[in-house]
């Protein structure tokens, strides 16, 4: 009896051994497949990443950056051109990474941003604001179109003599102008997207009785959201190109005088920064917008 129930205990050890054998291996097995999919399935958006045509379009786009690029690196080490004038990429890289390390640059940034947005938020609102007014009401566009239309013909740097007279030289100043060159296309595109909105829109609003605020806000602002993006835009984009000229002409810190101070000094790896953080800060704008158009349109088409 003693042999008969070792054995059967002995029987039971194997039949569970087997049965945790054979689990195991299909958790195994069963992992290496979650595995295998995950990665196929990381493979197929990586392919199709890859194969999508803004990813061909931006890998086509870094090839005159490079050549332009190792020009540069030939003709300086040839000394084709006066090595004071025309600086070795490599050392603007290095230059780069330096006021990086110091900080320099990112104080700099910091202060010509919030100089950015300041003239940009102020700029942009009066512009969508007197936009709105002058394109639902033809009385005030007769009134106030002749006016902006002879300011906007004078070019925005004919100004700064007069805005330094009444601003002065510092913060006040720089918003202004700023604020100048966001005013005129926010303007101009709020006025052309709701006056561009279909009659048959606002026939369908009024058959359903809308007041004006609510034709305003539940159509004519929705129809007129295209428009509207562009306009923030070309504002956005003006004010970061004026940011840079008003502290070419009066700052004492800011990208555009960081640009000017090593001008000063002779020191043309700093103005070479500056002008490619300028560049790279405004593409970088660019992108993002487009990035925010593309998802409002899809709201817009919906």
């Amino acid at each position: 009896m003693n042999l008969n129930h070792n054995y059967q205990e002995l029987r039971l050890v194997k039949f569970f051994h087997r049965r945790s054998a054979i689990l195991l291996s299909r958790a195994t097995s069963g992992a290496k497949e979650q595995q295998r999919q995950t990665e196929w399935k990381w493979g197929e958006h990586l392919s199709r990443i890859l194969n999508t045509q803004n990813f061909r379009g931006a890998l086509l786009g870094l090839v005159l950056p490079v050549v332009i690029v190792v020009f540069l690196e030939v003709v300086t080490a040839y000394e084709v051109f006066p090595p004071q004038l025309v600086i070795a990429p490599h050392r603007v890289l290095a230059t780069f990474i330096e006021l990086l390390g110091t900080g320099e640059l990112q104080s700099n940034f910091q202060i010509s941003m919030f100089r950015v947005l300041s003239g940009f938020l102020v700029g942009a609102s009066l512009g969508f604001a007197l936009g709105t007014l002058t394109a639902l009401f033809s009385r005030a566009e007769r009134i106030i179109s002749p006016l902006l239309t002879c300011i906007s013909q004078v070019p925005l740097f004919g100004w700064v003599p007069l805005l330094m007279l009444w601003f002065g030289i510092g913060e006040s100043f720089k918003v202004v102008f700023i604020a100048f060159g966001a005013f005129f296309p926010m303007l101009i595109n709020t006025f052309e997207g709701i006056r561009g909105v279909p009659g048959s829109y606002i026939e369908v609003a009024r058959t359903f009785g809308f007041s004006k605020v609510k034709l305003l806000r539940q159509v004519l602002l929705p129809a007129a959201v295209p428009s509207i993006f562009t306009g923030i835009k070309l504002a956005l984009g003006m004010s970061w190109m004026l940011v840079v000229g008003a502290e070419l002409i009066a700052a004492g810190e800011g990208v555009g005088f960081m640009i000017v101070w090593g001008r000063q000094l002779m020191q043309m790896d700093i103005v070479y920064v500056g002008i490619f953080v300028v560049g790279i800060v405004g593409y970088l704008m660019y992108l993002s917008l487009n990035a925010v158009e593309t998802s409002l349109m899809r709201w817009h088409r919906r």
